[in-house]
């Protein structure tokens, strides 16, 4: 819908041609110089325009399927042909007496055509708006490319048959001018389609809510009345003031609907690339999210078991060690029952904290592999490198040293940790790799809890036409 600031910029453009409109209006009749380069000049650049605004308002109509939108489009398009074909017929423009087969009648008579012409589609266009809501049905919205080549061809052929109609020697229309003045059926005819702009206008501003094109298409339409009036009502023939007046009022006209939607498409341009921007940032915010454990930041097993598949397959392509340290939190079930879940939560919150101070290397990654269970990846890590970081975590929790009565180990929080490393010479998986990781915990719960046991593979003699075989050699780190 259109805005107020809207509105009332376009209250001032039609002030402002309403005045200008009664300060031409007393000389509209005194003539002025005869230049015949006026119309090619003056309607080339109005064909032009409204070609641009038929081709904008068709893409709105293909993307909107709203058949209001599309006899609008057909308008501009048929005015645009018009034009095209009154300077062509135009005396003096091209030849003395014009292209096309023209007669002395056949520009008055464009010109009627065109300036009733376009007011019809206007109203069309206000019949078929509903409330703001006029998306189409049927063929011409299933079907939106058909629906304007058919539209296209049926304004050419009635622009076709219009011209045909007042060109050539076979005119049975009545005369409007004689020695480039108006006779009194030009001032009848001219004055009907004056009334016809009038209801177009009227019909417009009947039918709310407004958007922003209806708002400048009734501006358009004041402009277009000024244009009438001062071209063929006010004036007394050609090249006197009205006529060159109505004229520059005409390429207004075609001008300012023309600049609204480009400026729109520019706003709407503009909207799509913040709202691009902030999707795209929405975007990473959600795969953060995603890969992340809300409870303590860190990050969830999604992200365990993707990264720790990627630093598998690149350990082995440049044959470098890969170690993995999973933890345990001791006891922490009795943790949760005595102090509370929220106590709990907090536990891990200041566990995990603890955890990631540990791990200083970009590449180091510390997770929460489920409930009180965390994990780190270590790249380009050996046991030994991994065991002194698993040890190093392990002292950071005792160090916090948060109180645990449950405890049947400590009187305080502490942490069981098991290590494993990727054993080059076989086809260890990532699953296998988290099951030795796995077994070094146990048994490090086993020797009585608040230490870390490291898994040292050896490898043994395989029976024929098998690979080597990983056993675990369970060593004691700290306790």
């Amino acid at each position: 819908m259109a805005s107020r600031g809207e509105v009332q910029f376009a209250v001032i453009a039609v002030l402002i041609s309403v005045v200008i409109f009664f300060a031409i209006a007393p000389i509209a009749s005194r003539q002025f110089a005869h230049i015949p380069a006026f119309i090619p000049a003056y309607e080339s650049a109005l064909v032009v325009c409204d070609l641009i605004t038929s081709v904008m308002l068709f893409a709105q109509f293909n993307n909107l399927r709203s058949r209001a939108l599309l006899a609008l489009a057909c308008g501009y398009l048929f005015t645009a042909f018009v034009a095209f074909a009154h300077m062509l017929s135009f005396p003096e423009a091209f030849s003395a007496t014009g292209w096309l087969h023209a007669n002395t009648q056949t520009t008055g008579w464009l010109y009627m055509f065109w300036h009733g012409g376009f007011p019809l589609f206007v109203i069309l266009y206000a019949l078929l708006k509903n409330g703001g809501r006029d998306t189409g049905s049927g063929s011409a919205s299933g079907r939106p490319g058909i629906a304007i080549a058919v539209g296209v061809a049926a304004v050419f052929i009635i622009v076709c048959g219009l011209t045909f109609a007042v060109t050539g020697d076979n005119v049975v229309l009545p005369v409007l001018l004689v020695s480039n003045r108006f006779t009194p059926t030009m001032t009848a005819v001219v004055s009907n389609i004056w009334i016809l702009n009038m209801l177009a206008l009227a019909l417009l501003a009947w039918r709310r809510p407004y958007t922003v094109l209806d708002i400048w298409l009734m501006v358009v339409m004041c402009v277009w009345l000024c244009d009438v009036a001062l071209a063929a009502v006010l004036n007394a023939g050609r090249y006197d003031a009205g006529w060159y007046a109505g004229r520059i009022y005409g390429l207004a006209a075609a001008s300012m609907l023309l600049i609204v939607l480009l400026i729109e498409s520019a706003k709407h341009y503009a909207r799509l690339t913040q709202l691009s921007v902030e999707v795209s940032a929405s975007n990473v915010i959600l795969e953060e999210l995603s890969v992340q454990d809300s409870l303590t930041n860190l990050a969830n097993r999604r992200l365990f078991d993707t990264y720790l598949g990627n630093q598998i397959a690149i350990a082995r392509r440049y044959k470098r060690s890969l170690a993995l340290v999973m933890f345990d939190v001791d006891a922490f079930k009795g943790y949760n029952d005595h102090y509370g879940h929220q106590a709990g939560d907090a536990c891990l919150k200041t566990v995990a904290a603890a955890l990631r101070s540990c791990c200083r290397r970009p590449a180091d990654l510390v997770a929460r592999y489920g409930g009180e269970e965390f994990a780190l990846i270590l790249p380009d890590t050996d046991l030994i490198g991994a065991a002194y970081i698993a040890e190093t975590a392990r002292d950071a929790v005792a160090q916090l040293k948060i109180l645990h009565k449950r405890s049947a180990t400590e009187l305080h929080v502490s942490i069981s940790g098991g290590v494993a490393v990727l054993f080059q010479e076989t086809d260890m998986t990532a699953e296998e790799l988290i099951l030795e990781a796995d077994q070094s915990l146990f048994q490090a719960k086993h020797l009585g809890r608040n230490r870390v046991v490291s898994a040292q593979p050896e490898l043994v003699a395989p029976p024929p036409g098998k690979i080597p075989l990983g056993i675990s050699k369970v060593l004691t780190v700290s306790s």
